[in-house]
């Protein structure tokens, strides 16, 4: 309903792609210090991505090989029990550690879009 309100009065919403780049980038950097590190590919491919409508954090590629190579990152945060891999859930754990303060974030700074917009 809100997006529809932003589309109503002409706003593209850029707003929020910054808001949720920033918020996803404070999880990826707690994400950080929670991953197990062995050779720290994992470790430096956690990102954080935004969107209009969404805040996302990432880790890992697809890549096969090559120095950039960290297919392993499912893996090693679910787990994979026919291997004996047990799950390391880094990226839910950043996200519980700061799950208040980026709800809080988000509700203040949504506030102040709509107060700018409207």
């Amino acid at each position: 309903e809100l997006a529809r309100k932003f589309r109503e009065v002409g706003n593209d919403m850029s707003d929020f792609r910054e808001l949720h780049k920033r918020l996803a980038d404070d999880v990826a950097g707690t994400a950080k210090t929670k991953v197990p590190v062995r050779s720290g590919r994992l470790k430096n491919s956690i990102r954080g991505a935004g969107t209009k409508t969404a805040a996302r954090v990432r880790a890992g590629n697809n890549r096969k090989s090559g120095p950039t190579s960290v297919p392993y990152a499912a893996p090693v945060h679910f787990g994979w029990a026919e291997r004996g891999i047990r799950p390391q859930p880094f990226l839910y754990e950043a996200l519980d550690d700061r799950r208040q303060e980026v709800v809080d974030r988000y509700n203040d700074e949504v506030r102040a879009i709509i107060r700018r917009v409207f």
